[in-house]
């Protein structure tokens, strides 16, 4: 009996989350899933020291593999993507992770690579629970760097993609950070996977390769074997398996168009973020790490609206004054003469549960985090907030607090902040005689008291992606209610007005820092809603500016006029995807 055709097979179409753009077709290479088969036997008090030693070995070894990786990195893409692999050193060199090892290998008396396994898993669970998109991330860094400590301590290799000879489609069920460094663009021409978000590693490296991928679908890797042919669209989150001729034909007509759409934004970057109608609406950066400095300068963006501080304290210690103090100086530096947002530390008392000892909560994102474990903490908070002022003396900074939810907390900052000028101005020390201060509004309470808290402020800022899920009680990472998290909601746009009208009252900025700013359907309804200025991630902005200069001021607020008259969910985000296909209609084809 002869082979069936693709036709005679049928064509499955799978949708996940479309990481990076482009479009591209060939052979799938499905990776088998990792993580199985750790050893785990007793050892003796004798067999102790062994231990130790294969243990000591095998971070070494790491260290060294590591640093290779990112000597590659650095030399095929530059310092701000090998910047990614600082935090998988970090974990090698952690001394949570070694000294708790070490305590197991004692008390426990099992093998080195259960008892890594076990500890790794406790650390990672942890990460994984955090609320913050970027720090649950991190988890998978960690999980990197024991998969690779693991694989030293039985011999074996871990950098698979290296494997790879003949032209295909990379197939999953996660891909780590390792490897995608791994990737050679010339071989894989698009990889997809069954995890993974548009914050994981796997998806930063897929952009800055500019190799089409597809994260999130859940089930291809069961779904798809070695050999079938693979379809795979980065920019619809659409993968494709046995597409049809007709199909085939279809997509390589888009791909070119989509070609000529990307080649055309990249003549956007020295272009004026403003519409039609001559209406500025400044576009600035959310990054975590210095590193990112080097886009946010390559695409002209005014500044940073957001500088996550997080990353600094998750080490096994808390970073005093001056460790701050230098980065803030040197972030600033690069985004100078612009300026640059620094965030205090938006993080959870569980989060460093191994550094600060506070009480276990039920439910810590409505518990003890950001400002609020800030407060508690003004021993923690002070040493930021020193580093910050003596960082903003002569230097464009400003000072922003998250999950703020009403005036009483941001006048206990403010407190506190004005105690750390006092302290630093009797010691001498340089620091700044004022500092631009704003608040991230993100909370419910906070946007309806928006008009007490203006006066005492600077700018606001609103976190989207907290306001809609605190809004509707929807957790944005829960399967079985992530539909029903809607930017359109009625009321969240009635929240979002009711910001910018309390901040025009008071003649300060609104800027929209979340997921919302970053979605090109969305921004004439921000506009519209009367946002000034949209705080976004790098990659996001040609999209995002080449909108906006296709908007006219006047049919933005039109729209957010018959959006607020509506009220209807689905009709509302219908009539900001028919504005869309109206003015950037190639826009729409890279979204699908």
């Amino acid at each position: 009996m002869s082979a069936k055709t693709p036709e005679e097979r049928g064509e499955l179409i799978l949708r996940g989350i479309g990481v990076s753009p482009g479009v591209a077709v060939g052979e799938a290479v499905v990776f088998a899933q990792e993580g199985g088969g750790i050893p785990d036997y007793a050892i003796s008090d004798a067999e102790i020291p062994m231990e130790i030693a294969r243990f000591e070995e095998a971070l070494i070894a790491t260290r060294h593999q590591i640093a290779a990786i990112q000597r590659k990195v650095s030399r095929a893409l530059g310092d701000e993507h090998a910047g990614i692999f600082d935090a998988h050193l970090l974990v090698v060199d952690d001394r949570y992770l070694i000294e708790e090892v070490m305590r197991e290998l004692r008390t426990e008396h099992r093998n080195v690579e259960f008892i890594m396994e076990s500890v790794a898993d406790r650390y990672t669970r942890m990460l994984a629970d955090v609320e913050d998109d970027y720090l649950r991330e991190r988890a998978a860094d960690v999980r990197d760097v024991i998969r690779r400590v693991i694989n030293n301590l039985a011999g074996q290799t871990m950098d698979r993609m290296d494997k790879l000879e003949q032209p295909c489609i990379a197939v999953a069920h996660d891909f780590s950070p390792s490897d995608t460094a791994g990737m050679d663009r010339k071989v894989v021409h698009a990889f997809v996977s069954d995890m993974g978000s548009v914050t994981s590693h796997a998806a930063i490296m897929a952009r800055a390769l500019e190799v089409p991928a597809v994260v999130g679908l859940r089930s291809v890797s069961s779904q798809v074997s070695t050999g079938q042919t693979v379809l795979v669209d980065g920019g619809k989150g659409v993968v494709i398996i046995n597409p049809t001729s007709g199909r085939l034909l279809e997509y390589a007509r888009k791909a070119e168009e989509q070609k000529t759409i990307l080649c055309e934004l990249e003549t956007l970057n020295d272009k004026r973020s403003e519409t039609l109608d001559g209406i500025r609406i400044p576009i600035a950066a959310n990054i975590e790490l210095p590193s990112e400095m080097e886009g946010v300068r390559s695409h002209q963006m005014q500044g940073v609206g957001l500088f996550r501080t997080e990353f600094l304290f998750m080490g096994d210690a808390l970073p005093n004054e001056q460790e701050q103090f230098g980065i803030y100086c040197e972030t600033a530096d690069l985004c100078a003469p612009e300026r640059l947002v620094i965030r205090t530390m938006d993080m959870g008392g569980d989060k460093l549960a191994s550094i600060v000892h506070i009480a276990k909560e039920n439910n810590p994102f409505l518990g003890c985090r950001a400002i609020r474990f800030c407060l508690a903490r003004p021993d923690i908070f002070k040493v930021q907030l020193r580093a910050v002022l003596r960082a903003a003396a002569g230097r464009n900074l400003a000072l922003m607090y998250p999950m703020i939810s009403g005036l009483d907390e941001l006048m206990q900052a403010n407190r506190v902040l004005e105690e750390c000028r006092a302290e630093l101005q009797a010691e001498g020390v340089p620091c700044a005689e004022k500092i631009p201060v704003g608040v991230m509004i993100e909370i419910p309470s906070a946007a309806l008291t928006a008009g007490q808290i203006a006066p005492h402020v600077d700018f606001f800022s609103i976190g989207t992606n907290d306001l809609v899920q605190y809004t509707l009680a929807v957790d944005r990472v829960n399967e079985n209610v992530a539909k029903l998290y809607q930017p359109t909601h009625l009321a969240v746009l009635k929240l979002i007005q009711a910001v910018v009208q309390a901040g025009r009252a008071a003649g300060i900025p609104t800027t929209v820092c979340g997921q919302m700013a970053a979605s090109p359907e969305l921004v004439a309804l921000l506009i519209g809603l009367g946002v000034d200025e949209l705080s976004i991630s790098p990659p996001a902005i040609l999209m995002i500016k080449d909108v906006i200069r296709h908007l006219c001021h006047a049919e933005c607020v039109d729209l957010a006029n018959a959006a607020l008259a509506s009220g209807q969910t689905a009709e509302i985000l219908k009539m900001c995807r028919d504005l869309l296909a109206k003015t950037s209609p190639e826009i729409l084809e890279l979204l699908g």
